[in-house]
């Protein structure tokens, strides 16, 4: 084995807030998992092709963020290590590829599923799935603010936007 000694340097690129974003991820996952499984048995329960789909559509939602969660994890983890050459953020990078194909098969199983429900059409208690939609609704709203950036990062932006030339 080779020392480099003075041409190395550390791969340590997380930036200073990803040991909340970490756990922001993981309390996401966990809330819209408890009503991921809620959605879709209610909408077994209910014939609600509407809740099977949103219960789908959660499922990703839960399956990404516990990507998001596992690579930050992951990238902490090994973060000092010299193994990665360009750090261990590539395990985001790799996280958000995998979330892109899951979210495509997931969406196929839904078409599939809505034309079998087009073909042979169930009765579908809508009051209660409507509740539930909106209970659902909610749990999204709670995970959003769960995950939305306050710019707490102790630094100022002096009061000009950044996204105007």
């Amino acid at each position: 084995m080779h020392d480099h000694g003075i041409w190395t340097r550390d791969h340590v690129f997380l930036g200073a807030g990803h040991a909340k974003s970490e756990s922001k991820a993981k309390w996401a996952a966990i809330v819209t998992a408890v009503f991921m499984v809620v959605e879709i048995t209610c909408g077994f329960v209910y014939h609600s092709m509407a809740l099977l789909a949103d219960g789908a559509h959660m499922a990703t939602h839960v399956g990404a963020l516990g990507l998001a969660a596992g690579a930050y994890w992951l990238a902490r983890r090994h973060s000092g290590s010299g193994k990665f050459t360009f750090g261990s953020g590539k395990f985001g990078d790799l996280a958000a590829f995998s979330s892109a194909i899951i979210l495509g098969i997931t969406a196929l199983a839904v078409l599939i599923e809505s034309i079998e429900r087009i073909i042979n059409p169930t009765a579908v208690a809508y009051g209660d799935a409507l509740l539930i939609a909106c209970i659902g609704l909610a749990v999204n709203l709670v995970s959003a603010l769960i995950l939305k950036d306050n710019h707490s990062h102790g630094h100022s932006h002096g009061g000009h936007d950044h996204a105007r030339p």
